[in-house]
């Protein structure tokens, strides 16, 4: 397996447009596909209302975001995963989420910025 340089990781970033938000709820790991847009190394996702409502009171702090490029039928491709604290996006902030592209859900979401704390990724070959 090849360690993927931080740039390799970041480019990947860019590439995709989906994660899995990963978290514990009620002491259970969770893993939530989310939307997401890269700025300036910062990471923002939409999360609907319903959502956000059970896991931001919960102590939606820090997080996991795991984010895959597979590849030739899914044989190979690259994983990174992110670590890093979750903070709601503030009501000034919300133009720029909206703007970058991000779900809206009718004007009930909840945007959530990820400032990376530790970022790593590896080249994966899945034919055994």
């Amino acid at each position: 397996m090849h360690e993927l340089t931080k740039t390799e990781c970041w480019n990947l970033l860019d590439r995709v447009s989906l994660v899995r938000l990963l978290y514990t709820s009620a002491g259970l790991p969770v893993a939530q596909p989310v939307r997401f847009v890269v700025r300036n190394k910062v990471i923002m996702i939409s999360l609907d209302q319903s959502t956000a409502t059970r896991l931001l009171p919960a102590g939606f702090d820090f997080v996991a975001l795991q984010a895959d490029d597979l590849v030739d039928g899914a044989q190979s491709g690259h994983s990174v995963t992110v670590y890093g604290r979750a903070q709601v996006i503030s009501d000034q902030r919300r133009s720029s989420a909206e703007a970058a592209g991000l779900p809206g859900y009718e004007g009930k979401a909840a945007y959530v910025c990820v400032a990376p704390t530790q970022l790593s990724g590896s080249q994966l070959d899945l034919r055994g």
